[in-house]
This record gives structure tokens, sequence and C-alpha cells, in this order.
């Protein structure tokens, strides 16, 4: 498991992301010696689709990467599925009155403040900071998922005005709090950043590039309406 949580580590997974794997893979480490164990113990987990499906997704990476042909009986199980909700998103104007700097900033919080709406008008991923390996005026070049290199576009006005410091992921989402809320990430800055994109119309090609998602049907998941967006397209109709 070791040299597993290495590759992903390689891959530029986050640590968020690798300390949820790690978690997990450890829970069914001794039941891997047995797939009916693996199997049982998932079903437990059956009242939360969201876990169970976590758990899943992680064994079902395991057990690919280790080139295990137990991985089809593994997707053989019928999981629950995840009931429908809506993810918190929130708009520009939010972001930008919540970005404002103030005369009594100091220059801490007014970094803090750039660097929300830097990941705002981005859609980077808060472990991406660090692998930003060049600036210029209209383009970053950042290392991704998968030690993928891609360019994406910014807000140059917005980039300089920040010192980039070496922080953890945990502390980038304690800054998003600090300056949006206690309901919001930086996933949550990212869902945002793609359904401002979709909603003004932009390519949704264009958005999987800047986002460095493979395929556009997994932007197009990225695209999230408030309940109250929703609710003034119903209205229209009744």
């Amino acid at each position: 498991m070791k040299d597993y949580i290495n590759y992903l580590k390689r891959n530029k997974y986050s640590e968020n992301t690798i300390k949820t794997y790690k978690s997990i893979l450890n829970i069914y480490q001794e039941d891997l010696k047995d797939i009916r164990l693996v199997k049982k113990r998932l079903t437990f987990y059956f009242k939360n689709p969201n876990t169970v499906w976590t758990h899943y997704n992680v064994l079902c990476s395991y057990l690919k990467w280790t080139k295990d042909k137990r991985l089809d009986s593994i997707k053989e199980i019928k999981l629950p599925r995840i009931p429908k909700k809506f993810m918190v998103v929130f708009n520009k104007k939010f972001l930008l009155s919540r970005t404002e700097i103030k005369n009594t900033d100091d220059s801490e919080l007014i970094n803090k403040k750039m660097l929300v709406r830097f990941l705002f008008e981005t859609g980077l991923r808060a472990g991406e900071l660090k692998q930003i390996i060049l600036i210029n005026k209209k383009t970053i070049t950042v290392v991704g998922k998968g030690n993928k290199i891609r360019e994406v576009f910014h807000n140059f006005e917005t980039t300089k005005k920040i010192i980039f410091k070496d922080v953890s992921t945990k502390t980038i989402r304690l800054w998003t709090k600090d300056i949006l809320g206690d309901k919001y990430t930086p996933h949550s800055i990212r869902r945002s950043h793609a359904t401002h994109l979709l909603l003004k119309g932009a390519n949704p090609k264009m958005v999987m590039m800047q986002l460095g998602h493979e395929k556009v049907e997994t932007t197009f998941r990225y695209l999230q309406l408030s309940i109250e967006q929703n609710k003034k397209i119903y209205d229209k109709f009744y």
C-alpha cells in the first residue's frame, strides 16, 4: 500500500485526497486477503451512499493500480444511488463583495482575499497552487493531476497582488472559510468557477481545458445552479 500512496503523491493528488485514500485502505487492509470480506464490509456502509461510493472508488483505483483481477468482482456490486442535491456554489458578485480590499485590511488579509479571488478566476485545485511553474500576463502554466502540464487563463491584475507562499491545502481550506464563510471550500470555488463560465456562455471545451478535465462530461457535472437560480427558471414556466 505504501507504494500506491507514493504513486498518488507523484501524480500530484492533494494532501486531503491522499489522507482519505490512506484511511480507507487501512480499513480494508485485512479484508483484501479475501474479496468476500471486502464486499461484506462495503455493504455495511450502504446506509450512507456517499461513503460507500467513496470507498468503492478508492478500492477500484487501488486494485486497478495493483492489476488485481478481483477488480471485476468488486465492479459487480450494485451500489445504492446517491441522492441528488444542490451543491454549494456562489456567483461573481458574491465573490467580489467578500474579497473587496478595505482600508483596514492588513497585508496578510489582503493576500488571503486575493488568493481566494485567484482560485475563482482560474479554477485551480488548491493543491495546484504549489505546482505553478510559470506566470505571464495571459496564462499560468501548472502541473496538474497525473503530472499533466496545462495552461490556464487568469486575471493578471489579481495575480500580481498575491504573494505565493508554501501553504498546505488545509490552510487554503481555512482561508476560504475565513473569507467566504464556513459552508465554502476550495472545491466550492472550483465548482463556482465552472458554473460561472458555463452560465455566461463559455465554450465547454475551453472550461474543460481550464479545469484540467479529460472529458467534457466531467466538466458539465461541475455545473451547479443554486436553488434560487433553479426557482427562477421554474417560475418562468408557472
